[in-house]
């Protein structure tokens, strides 16, 4: 198994925490409160910003005309397609744009996104692209076993939507070439230089967990 590919299994008690969460397994039932999604959207449309601007950051540090295409192809993505799946949801609770411009980030949003943004203005690609891969390879996982596991419950399900997004095979496409491309840039790392990008790994595996908590708490702080 290529280093990239096995970096699952080294988070693998926090991976499987963050699926088996309250708030994760109650989108696959559809019995999630509106209330908590709702939260978690506004959220999360914060967290997609600042997650952009670290791509922003990462073309800038290509070196290559694939690398820059493919870190741009990814931010693109994120500001037209996913953002656009939340303003839709966002649309459905009757909240305006105004109201999502107001919205202040929570401590765990603003902790998550400061240590991603920190790899970007101070580490190399390969420190980047660990920060940021978990984000799309948990939601991309729990999305197709969530649409496996619940299939009998997602017809009329409110997070179908949601859901079916992150299942589908166009979301994985988009960032399948993270794995070779992190192989590539540890390649010549000596072993303890690895293993601090798999800790980085780990750590963002971590936070994506904490958003899902924060987000079943309604939770702005640590009170």
């Amino acid at each position: 198994m290529s280093f990239s590919r096995g970096l699952k299994e080294k988070a693998a008690k926090v991976w499987e925490d963050g699926y088996n969460h309250p708030f994760v397994q109650e989108l696959g039932k559809g019995t999630l409160d509106k209330e908590k999604f709702k939260f978690y959207l506004l959220q999360d449309y914060l967290y997609l910003l600042q997650y952009a601007k670290v791509f922003a950051i990462a073309v800038v540090k290509s070196d290559t005309e694939e690398l820059m295409k493919n870190f741009s192809a990814i931010q693109h993505y994120i500001i037209s397609g996913e953002m656009d799946l939340h303003r839709k949801y966002m649309e459905g609770f009757g909240v305006t744009k105004n109201e999502m411009l107001a919205v202040k980030p929570s401590l765990y949003n603003r902790t998550y996104t400061a240590n991603m943004l920190s790899y970007g203005q101070t580490g190399g690609l390969a420190e980047i692209l660990a920060a940021v891969f978990p984000c799309a390879w948990t939601y991309a996982d729990y999305g197709k076993r969530l649409k496996e596991q619940y299939a009998a419950e997602l017809e009329g399900n409110f997070y179908r939507t949601w859901i079916e997004n992150y299942a589908s095979d166009g979301f994985s496409d988009s960032f399948e070439w993270f794995y070779d491309t992190l192989d590539e840039l540890v390649a010549n790392m000596s072993d303890a230089g690895r293993e601090e990008i798999a800790e980085i790994f780990i750590r963002s595996v971590e936070f994506e967990y904490l958003f899902w908590d924060m987000a079943y708490k309604r939770q702005m702080s640590y009170e």
